[in-house]
């Protein structure tokens, strides 16, 4: 368990002073390390609440409820719940507040990454996805697919990844021997890395030969080579509207939306017609 101090001056102070300032956040598997703890910490820090954050290794047994039990007795006024999909399970245990942490809407910015490489004159896109079990990844697929179908292009069977560059290499190989690759969606950015290192290796250049876009604008994908297109999620923004909504449910009134926009950032992955 961690605890994060206050920072400076923020529009929820006096609210955050008068419910003692602290908030519980559970985070399980690699949300415990993630972005979105980080960008809730951060959105904390600017309006001064404490957060008490509990770590647990799985979703299963009583390690989750317990988690949820240690911080009602330490007072927390409400509780976070970085794993969304847990919240049915803990509402019963719960006699506080408890609400998911907000997410980017990854069906939006696969939209806005499909619309963009169609819009450079390909016949259609394919798509490098994340595990068929992650909501982030169906999510993403489903946006791609949609746009596909909305624009009556041909949907390309998916080339499925683990999110990690080696898979993005693996699928980059299987995906250089195919005929008419020109645009490739890849539901990360570690994976897109791992495919242009793959068409690299059998001759393609992106972007003269194909275009990729993927997701997440890591701080790295600026200095990709070559920079990559991708849908940036802002973080912050996302700590600032899962707090909103706490601080309605506490008032009792409605909560505002629990998604924030994403933003194609165009770099020179896709910058250049193909073949230019």
């Amino acid at each position: 368990m961690s605890v994060d101090d206050a920072g400076p001056d923020g529009p929820l102070r006096a609210r955050a002073h008068r419910r003692r300032g602290t908030l519980g956040v559970i985070a399980t598997g690699a949300s415990a390390s993630g972005p979105v703890l980080h960008g809730l910490r951060a959105a904390a820090r600017e309006q001064e609440y404490v957060l008490s954050v509990f770590s647990v290794s799985g979703t299963g047994g009583a390690a989750v409820p317990a988690a949820v039990a240690g911080l009602q007795l330490q007072g927390v006024a409400g509780i976070v719940v970085l794993d969304g999909h847990l919240l049915a399970e803990l509402a019963p245990v719960a006699d506080i507040p408890l609400v998911p942490a907000a997410s980017t809407d990854h069906y939006a910015g696969a939209r806005q990454a499909t619309e963009h490489l169609l819009a450079l004159g390909h016949p259609t896109v394919w798509h490098l996805g994340g595990p068929e079990e992650g909501p982030v990844a169906r999510a993403r697929e489903r946006g791609w697919r949609e746009t596909l179908e909305r624009h009556g292009a041909e949907v390309p069977p998916v080339v499925r990844g683990d999110w990690s560059a080696r898979s993005g290499f693996r699928a980059g190989q299987s995906l250089a021997v195919e005929s008419g690759v020109g645009a490739v969606f890849s539901a990360n950015d570690h994976m897109a890395l791992g495919l242009v290192a793959a068409f690299a290796e059998a001759g393609m250049s992106v972007p003269r030969d194909a275009h990729v876009v993927g997701f997440d604008d890591v701080p790295e994908a600026a200095y990709f080579a070559p920079p990559l297109t991708t849908v940036r999620q802002d973080y912050v923004a996302a700590g600032r509207q899962t707090l909103a909504t706490l601080a309605a449910r506490l008032d009792g009134v409605p909560a505002p939306r629990t998604t924030v926009e994403a933003e194609l950032v165009v770099r020179e992955s896709s910058r250049c017609l193909k073949g230019a």
